[in-house]
């Protein structure tokens, strides 16, 4: 152990480490920032190009583009009511309504403030908790493996999105695109048609630039020249943000964030919570911790009207799901939701595969990640202070020029990954894909999840029958298997069920 820290000194005082992550999260918070952009549109855009750099650079460039992106999303939010990320959208609540009162100095520090403490708390719980967990994953064998994961898509399906039945046909559809490919087993050649390039399957970032990135340009494109369509017609103008004159009012005093103090810390524990339960997400976090907030707190009226505490408990919600989120993917190789799901695309394109063993073989190189993770969070800190001064110019880019950055972005992206032309195509197509898809009020992340766990899932149960000897009765007689099966039916059922008396409620 102590050797292992020594090594992860040696690795972390590196100046391009912190440089990267620097980087990683002045990008995020510009992206994040950007109605339209979201913190996992970065990651995306950006992945691709930690194909240059080592291991620790690259990914602690790629935690620090979460990071900033999560922080980043709460501008937009408080300034226009518009959240830069789905998971801001609780901080439209109060920030909009004290932006109105010309006090959004003071929203947008209370949120970085919260974003940053609760970064920092959770990276912690990340810290602790990765090495027993560890210790727990190396015990399990193939048949436990299977069920953690069929657990994980059960919770991505019906758990982590409004519509089930939307969530089990968008993870349907993820399972079937992992089957593409040559069989693992019996190197026969799976829906291909004939392709030779989809021998090894769908590459992995020219699928998700496309679904993500491309998909989102075409959306945001159809959907601003229908706005400005529409204002033209009514004659509608912006809506000016008012300043007060008033210093205190353009900051947070210490007093006022003290109050906030209490409701950071259950909200950040309530976003641990979440985050080490794959595929719920960061949205979730938010959205249960600003409950909370407003049920203890000793002013509920003020919730909606510009309440510090509950721009505190949205933004510490959804930052603190980030570390505990990547909990499952070190230990298990699970990834907890989409943002860290292309952290392990960063993970695999260094070929290093998060699993239960990842921690004893590469200890020292994870210690280091931890280290960067932790200097990220004084990164946000210092770039967000600066940030909230010039952010509105930010976000006034013009939409064409910025659809026409993203669109070169993902083309580079997807060419650089394997050098050739058809993942440039692909990227198209997946890309007309998610358009299609959104459309139809699918579910993208849940489909790119489903498209990594599939792949897994596979592979495990596969393992599972070479052990048995092709006998399935071997789920029902290992304990840690029948306990997640057992608590795959009783998620879907309590989900199922609350969304059929919700229904019925409904038609009365």
């Amino acid at each position: 152990m102590l050797e292992d820290i020594i090594g992860a000194l040696d690795l972390v005082f590196a100046w391009e480490n912190f440089f990267w992550a620097f980087i990683g999260v002045l990008c995020g918070a510009i992206m994040g920032s950007i109605p339209g952009l979201t913190d996992t549109m970065a990651i995306v855009l950006l992945l691709p190009f930690t194909y240059y750099l080592g291991p620790i650079p690259g990914i602690a460039m790629l935690m620090g583009l979460s990071k900033g992106g999560n922080f980043g999303g709460s501008l937009p939010a408080i300034l226009f009511n518009i959240p830069g990320t789905p998971q801001a959208m609780c901080t439209t609540f109060d920030g909009y309504p004290l932006a109105r009162q010309g006090k959004s100095g003071k929203a947008m520090q209370t949120a970085l403030y919260s974003s940053v403490l609760a970064d920092a708390l959770s990276d912690l719980v990340l810290i602790f908790l990765a090495a027993p967990v560890a210790a727990i994953a190396l015990h399990i064998g193939p048949p436990e493996y299977s069920m953690v994961v069929l657990f994980s898509l059960v919770v991505i399906s019906v758990a982590a999105t409004a519509d089930p039945l939307r969530g089990l046909l968008s993870t349907a559809l993820g399972l079937f695109l992992a089957t593409v490919g040559t069989d693992p087993e019996f190197g026969t050649m799976r829906l291909t048609f004939g392709i030779v390039d989809l021998a090894d399957g769908f590459s992995l970032m020219p699928m998700v630039i496309g679904l993500l990135a491309f998909s989102e340009v075409l959306l945001q494109a159809e959907n601003y020249f229908r706005q400005r369509l529409a204002q033209r017609k009514s004659g509608e103008q912006e809506e000016k943000i008012i300043i007060s004159s008033n210093p205190d009012d353009n900051r947070v005093t210490a007093k006022e964030f003290k109050t906030c103090l209490p409701t950071i810390g259950r909200s950040t524990f309530i976003g641990s919570i979440v985050g080490i339960v794959p595929g719920i997400g960061t949205t979730v976090g938010a959205y249960l911790s600003y409950l909370w907030a407003r049920k203890k707190s000793k002013t509920p009226e003020l919730f909606g009207k510009g309440a510090l505490e509950g721009i505190a408990a949205s933004e510490a919600g959804n930052n603190a799901v980030n570390g505990p989120n990547l909990v499952p993917l070190v230990t298990l190789g699970i990834p907890g939701n989409l943002a860290a799901a292309l952290i392990m695309g960063g993970f695999m394109i260094k070929g290093l595969v998060p699993g239960p063993r990842f921690m004893e073989d590469h200890a020292s190189l994870l210690y280091a990640l931890f280290a960067v993770l932790l200097i990220s969070n004084f990164f946000t800190l210092l770039i967000g202070s600066v940030f909230i001064r010039y952010v509105r110019r930010l976000t006034n880019i013009p939409r064409s020029t910025l659809y026409a950055c993203i669109l070169v972005f993902s083309i580079l992206g997807a060419y650089v990954f394997n050098g050739n032309m058809f993942d440039v195509w692909v990227m198209f197509w997946f890309g007309i894909l998610g358009y299609i898809l959104n459309k139809m009020s699918l579910n993208l992340p849940t489909l790119i999840v489903a498209f990594f766990l599939g792949q897994l899932l596979e592979e495990k149960i596969r393992q599972t029958m070479l052990i048995s000897g092709n006998d399935w009765t071997i789920f029902f007689t290992r304990p840690f298997a029948l306990f997640f099966i057992v608590l795959t039916i009783l998620t879907s059922y309590i989900y199922l069920s609350k969304i059929k008396k919700a229904t019925k409620n409904i038609s009365d």
